[in-house]
C-alpha cells in the first residue's frame, strides 16, 4: 500500500506539473495567435491607408495635369494627368481587393465613389478638350462654370471617411493587445508558482520512492534461494569451475547428465581458449555413448566461471538429415540440364545448380549467398533476373517464351523462362527460375524457315515450267495432238495444277506454324470480297456442274471488317471448293452473310450426304479425310480446313460448321465488325481532280518535302496531285478520290514496298492501273538549283509463281500494241526451262525476246539496247532484281517492268531500291518529264476507268 501510494504521488505530481505546462503553453500559443490577427488586422488597415492616399495622390495628379494644361496649353503637363488616369483603375481595383470581407464600406459607397471618380475625370476631360479647342479664356471660363472643385472635395470626403474608419479599428486593435498581454502576464506568472509547488511535491515523492527500493533490495537477497531452486528445474547441467580449476556440479537436471569427472577435460580445454571470446561452447559427444551435448563456458567476472550442458542429439540428427536432404537437391538439381536457381528477398542466389554455374564459368559455390553484383560476370546473368519483385509482391507465375543472353564462351543462347515464388516458414518469400535452353530448337526453327524459302523458290520455279508447258501443249501451240495422247496430256496438266495446289497448302501451313504468314489487314467491305470469290469460283464450279448463289436476303446495314482481303479469299476459296466437291451434279452450294451484334458472319452450305459423327471432332486437323477414297475422287490435301481455321483464327474470327446427315453441311465463319465513321472532309493536300488537268496521280511518299516538291514539279506539267505519307492514307484516298497512276516510294515506313505494290495489284479494280516506282532524292541546301533528284520505273504487274505463260502472254500483247513494230521484251530469270517456256509462249507475238540469267548480263543489254518491256524475277543467282531498277530508270523513256517471285510474300528491299535510284539524278523537271513518259507509253487497254475499291 505504501509503495503504491508513494508512487502515486509521484506520478501525480510530475502529470499535474506537465499538464499545467501545456496549458500555459496552449494560452501563451493563443495569446501570441491573437497578436499576430491584431498585426494581420493593422497591417490591413494600413495598406487600406496607403491605397487611399495612392487614389487621391492619382486624382491630384489629374486635376494637376488638367488645371497646368489649361493655363499654360503645354502638352508635357498632360503627362501626370495620363499618369494619373493609368494609375487610378489600378488603386482603384487594389482598394476594393483590400476592403473585401470588411465592415465599412459598403457596395453603395463604391457605387457613389466610381460615379463621382467618373464624373471628375469628365469634367476634366472635357475642360482639356475646351482647352484645345477654344483656348485659355474659354477653358478657364469653363473651369469656373464646372463643379471640378466640388467634385474632388466629394472624392477626398469619401475616402477620408475610411481613412477615419481604419485609424478607429487600430485603436481599438490596440486596447484590445493591450489587455490581452496583460491578462497573459498574470496567468504566466501564477502557472509557474503552482508549477514549482508540483516540481517540489515530485522531488518529495522520489526520495520517498529511493527508501521504499532500499527496502526491496533487501528482499530480493532473501529470493536467492528460491532462484537456486529454480535452476535446479531446468533439463540442462550447470556445472561450476572454481578459481582452482576444479568441477563441481551445480543441478542434476530432469535427465542425468555426464559427472564432473567426465567433462572436466573439456571444461579445462575451453578455458584455454582466448580469453577475449565472452563465451567458448563446443560440440561434444558423450564418451563410449550416443549422447551428444553443446557445452557453453562464461566468466562470472569474479575469478570462476559457469558451464552449461544442454542435449542436442535429436537437434544433431535432424541436422544431419537436413544435409542429407541438401545433398541429394544438389545432385538432382545438377543432374537437370536446364539451369535452376532460387533467390531470396534480398536478392542473394540460395541455390543454383552446375548448368546454370557453366553459363557463366563458374561453380555453383561461388554463386551461392552472394547477390549478382558481387559475381563477376554479373551481367550475363541480368536477363534471367527480369519479374521477380512483381512476383514476390503479388501470386502466380511468370512465363517468358524467349530470353535472349550471352554465355560466358561468347556464345549467343536462347532460354524459356519460367519463375514462381517460393513461400517459406519464416514469411520470406524467394523466388525459383527454371530456364530452359532452346537456342538448338531455334536454330532448327531457323533451319526450317531456310528451307521453307528454298523449297518455295526450288519447287515452284521447276513447276512453273512444267505447268506452263503442258498447258501450252494442251491449248495447242505446238500444233495438233493425237486423239490418244490427249488423255495424257490431261492428267499431266490436271496432276500438275493439283500438285501447286498441295505445295502452296504444305507452304501456307508451315508458314502459319512459324509465325511467317503475312497478313495486310485494312477495313474491306465483306459482301464485295464474298462477292468477289463467287465470281472467281465460278469456273470451277463449272467442271462439277454445281451452282455457287449468294442467298438473297437483306444485306446487312454494315458490313466492314478488317481484314487481309487475299487470306479472306483464300478462306472462301477453301471453303467453296469444299462444298463443290461435297455437292452432287446438278446441286447448288448457298453462301449466307449475316449480321449478329458486333460480327458478320459468313456461311458456306452444301447439299452433300454430310460429315460423319466419328469425324467431326477432327475435321479441322491437317490431313484429315471423312473417307480415304475422297482423295482419290475430290482431290484435295485434307490441309484446306486447317489453313482455315489458321487464317480466321489470324484474322480475331471464329470457324465452325453445322451438319445433318443427308441434308448437307454448312461451313461458317465470323469477324469482327467495324464500327462505321463517317467520311471526313478530303484532306487539304488532296486537291480536287480537275478538268483542265491532264490526270490525277497518288503521291505515297513518306518524305513530305519531297512529295511536296514532286506535287508541285507535276503541277507545272499539268497534273493533279495528292499525297498520302503512308499505306493507310493511301488507301483512303483511292477509295475517295479516282486517280489515273500513282507514284510508290521504296522507302515506304508501315509496310514493305513489295508488299503494297501487291495489295494494290490484287484488287481487280487497280490491275491495270500504272503504278511507277519512284526514288526521290530532296536537296535542302540553298545552293543547290536543283530541289528534286531521282528517278522512275513504271511497274505493270507482280506474278506470283506457279503464273500461267498464257496470262504473260496476254499482258506482253497489251503492253505491245502498236502495228508494224517488231518489240524488244528483256527475259531476266536464272531458271532455263522458264525462259524456254515463255519464250514459247509468246513465239506467236512477233517480239524480240532476250533471256539472260543474272544481273550482270542484264546489265549489259540494257546499257547497249532499248527494251520496250522487261520481265524480272526477283530472286537472282547474283542478287536482287530490284538492283536492276537504276540501269531501267535511266533509260529514256523507261521501259515498264513485270515483276514475279516464287515468294509467297514480296520481299522488296526498299533500302537498295532507293538507294539505286537516287543514282539517276534526275531533277526535278527530269523527273516529272520522265514519269510523263512512262504514262505516255503505258499500255493502252490497261488503265481501267472504274476506280471504286471496296477497303
Amino acid at each position: 500500500m505504501l509503495t503504491r501510494a508513494a508512487r502515486g504521488w509521484h506520478y501525480l505530481a510530475f502529470v499535474l506539473a506537465f499538464l499545467l505546462l501545456a496549458i500555459l503553453g496552449w494560452h501563451g500559443k493563443r495569446t501570441q495567435e491573437a497578436l499576430l490577427a491584431n498585426n494581420r488586422s493593422v497591417t490591413q488597415s494600413l495598406e487600406v491607408i496607403t491605397e487611399v492616399q495612392a487614389m487621391l495622390s492619382s486624382l491630384q495628379d489629374i486635376e494637376t495635369g488638367s488645371r497646368g494644361f489649361i493655363l499654360t496649353g503645354d502638352p508635357n503637363y498632360l503627362e501626370p494627368y495620363t499618369l494619373g488616369l493609368s494609375r487610378l483603375e489600378q488603386n482603384r481595383r487594389a482598394l476594393e481587393l483590400q476592403l473585401q470581407g470588411r465592415d465599412f464600406p459598403g457596395r453603395p459607397w463604391f457605387e457613389m465613389l466610381d460615379a463621382t471618380i467618373a464624373e471628375r475625370i469628365e469634367v476634366a476631360a472635357a475642360n482639356i478638350q475646351h482647352r484645345r479647342d477654344a483656348g485659355l479664356e474659354a477653358a478657364v471660363e469653363r473651369v469656373q462654370r464646372t463643379a471640378g472643385r466640388q467634385l474632388m472635395d466629394r472624392l477626398r470626403g469619401l475616402l477620408n471617411a475610411v481613412v477615419q474608419q481604419e485609424r478607429s479599428q487600430l485603436e481599438a486593435s490596440n486596447r484590445k493587445v493591450a489587455g490581452t498581454t496583460e491578462r497573459s502576464q498574470q496567468l504566466a506568472l501564477l502557472g509557474s508558482l503552482i508549477v514549482v509547488l508540483l516540481f517540489l511535491a515530485a522531488l518529495w515523492a522520489v526520495q520517498r520512492s529511493l527508501r521504499i527500493r532500499h527496502q526491496l533490495a533487501l528482499t530480493a537477497q532473501a529470493g536467492e534461494a528460491r532462484i537456486g531452486a529454480l535452476l535446479e528445474a531446468i533439463p540442462d547441467q550447470l556445472y561450476a569451475v572454481d578459481a582452482r580449476l576444479r568441477v563441481s556440479n551445480l543441478s542434476m537436471g530432469t535427465s542425468p547428465g555426464p559427472t564432473p569427472e567426465v567433462i572436466e577435460p573439456l571444461l579445462l580445454d575451453l578455458l584455454k581458449q582466448h580469453e577475449d571470446d565472452p563465451v567458448r561452447h563446443r560440440l561434444w559427444c558423450e564418451p563410449q555413448g550416443r549422447r551428444i551435448f553443446e557445452v557453453r563456458l562464461v566468466s562470472t567476472g569474479l575469478g570462476d566461471h559457469l558451464a552449461i550442458a544442454r542435449d542436442v542429439t535429436e537437434l544433431e540428427r535432424s541436422r544431419e538429415s537436413l544435409r542429407d536432404q541438401e545433398a541429394f537437391l544438389r545432385r538432382v538439381v545438377d543432374t537437370d540440364e536446364n539451369l535452376i536457381f532460387v533467390r531470396d528477398q534480398q536478392g542473394r542466389f540460395v541455390l543454383c545448380n552446375n548448368a546454370l554455374a557453366k553459363l557463366i564459368n563458374l561453380q555453383p559455390q561461388h554463386i551461392e549467398r552472394r547477390l549478382p553484383d558481387d559475381i563477376d560476370p554479373s551481367h550475363l546473368l541480368m536477363p534471367l533476373l527480369v519479374g521477380e519483385e512483381e512476383l514476390r509482391q503479388g501470386s502466380g507465375e511468370l512465363r517468358i517464351s524467349e530470353v535472349a543472353l550471352t554465355d560466358g564462351d561468347g556464345q549467343e543462347r536462347w532460354l524459356q523462362m519460367i519463375k514462381r515464388p517460393l513461400r517459406v516458414s519464416a514469411g520470406a518469400c524467394h523466388v525459383v527460375t527454371v530456364a530452359v535452353d532452346i537456342s538448338q530448337r531455334r536454330r532448327m526453327e531457323q533451319m526450317k524457315t531456310e528451307f521453307i524459302s528454298t523449297v518455295s523458290h526450288e519447287l515452284r520455279t521447276p513447276l512453273t515450267s512444267i505447268r506452263g508447258a503442258l498447258g501450252m501443249l494442251v491449248g495447242g501451240i505446238a500444233g495438233p495432238i493425237d486423239d490418244s495422247a490427249q488423255p495424257l496430256l490431261a492428267i499431266a496438266h490436271k496432276n500438275s495444277e493439283r500438285l501447286v495446289r498441295l505445295i502452296n497448302d504444305i507452304l501456307d501451313i508451315e508458314k502459319l506454324d512459324a509465325g511467317r504468314m503475312v497478313f495486310d489487314s485494312r477495313c474491306c467491305d465483306i459482301r464485295a470480297l464474298v462477292e468477289q470469290s463467287l465470281f472467281d469460283m465460278a469456273p470451277f464450279a463449272s467442271e462439277y456442274s454445281v451452282s455457287v448463289v449468294l442467298a438473297p436476303q437483306a444485306s446487312p446495314p454494315n458490313t466492314s471488317a478488317t481484314v487481309d482481303p487475299d487470306r479472306f479469299a483464300q478462306v472462301m476459296a477453301n471453303l467453296l471448293s469444299n462444298a463443290i466437291k461435297h455437292s452432287p451434279r446438278g446441286g447448288t452450294v448457298t453462301v449466307d452473310l449475316r449480321a449478329d451484334g458486333d460480327e458478320v458472319e459468313i456461311g458456306v452450305q452444301d447439299e452433300g450426304a454430310g460429315i460423319p459423327d466419328n469425324f467431326r471432332s477432327r475435321i479441322f486437323q491437317r490431313f484429315a479425310q471423312a473417307d480415304s477414297s475422297d482423295v482419290r475422287q475430290r482431290g484435295g490435301t485434307g490441309l484446306g480446313l486447317a489453313i482455315t481455321r489458321a487464317l480466321v483464327e489470324q484474322m480475331q474470327g471464329q470457324v465452325g460448321f453445322e451438319s445433318s446427315p443427308g441434308l448437307g453441311s454448312r461451313f461458317w465463319f465470323r469477324l469482327p465488325l467495324q464500327a462505321q465513321t463517317p467520311a471526313g472532309p478530303r484532306p487539304a493536300d488532296a486537291p480536287s481532280r480537275m478538268a483542265e488537268s491532264e490526270g490525277h496521280i497518288l503521291i505515297v511518299e513518306p518524305d513530305r518535302l519531297s512529295a511536296e516538291q514532286l506535287a508541285e514539279a507535276l503541277s507545272r506539267h499539268g497534273y493533279a496531285a495528292s499525297i498520302a505519307s503512308n499505306v493507310a492514307d493511301a488507301w483512303a484516298l483511292l477509295a475517295r478520290n479516282g486517280v489515273d497512276a500513282l507514284t510508290l516510294s521504296a522507302a515506304l515506313v508501315d509496310e514493305d514496298c513489295g508488299a503494297f505494290l501487291k495489295s494494290v495489284r490484287n484488287q481487280p479494280v487497280y490491275r491495270t492501273l500504272p503504278v511507277l516506282i519512284v526514288g526521290l532524292q530532296p536537296q535542302r541546301r540553298e545552293t543547290d538549283d536543283s530541289t528534286l533528284q531521282g528517278g522512275a520505273v513504271g511497274v505493270i504487274d507482280w506474278l506470283q509463281t506457279p503464273f500461267d505463260p498464257t496470262r504473260v502472254a496476254t499482258m506482253i500483247q497489251a503492253c505491245l500494241p502498236q502495228p508494224g513494230a517488231r518489240h524488244r521484251i528483256l527475259h531476266v530469270e536464272d531458271d532455263e526451262d522458264l525462259r524456254a517456256v515463255l519464250a514459247r509462249g509468246v513465239a506467236a507475238l512477233d517480239v524480240e525476246l532476250l533471256g539472260v540469267a543474272t544481273l550482270g548480263e542484264a546489265r549489259q543489254l540494257i546499257e547497249t539496247r532499248r527494251f520496250d518491256l522487261v520481265i524480272l524475277d526477283l530472286v537472282l543467282p547474283d542478287g536482287s532484281g530490284t538492283e536492276l531498277f537504276d540501269a531501267l530508270a535511266r533509260s529514256v523513256p523507261a521501259p515498264p517492268v513485270i515483276l514475279f517471285s516464287a515468294l509467297d510474300a514480296p520481299v522488296v528491299d526498299s533500302r537498295l531500291m532507293l538507294r539505286q535510284l537516287v543514282k539517276s539524278r534526275h531533277d526535278s523537271d527530269q523527273l516529272v518529264r520522265l514519269i510523263q513518259q512512262l504514262l505516255l507509253h503505258w499500255p493502252s487497254g490497261q488503265h481501267n476507268d472504274n476506280h471504286e475499291v471496296q477497303t
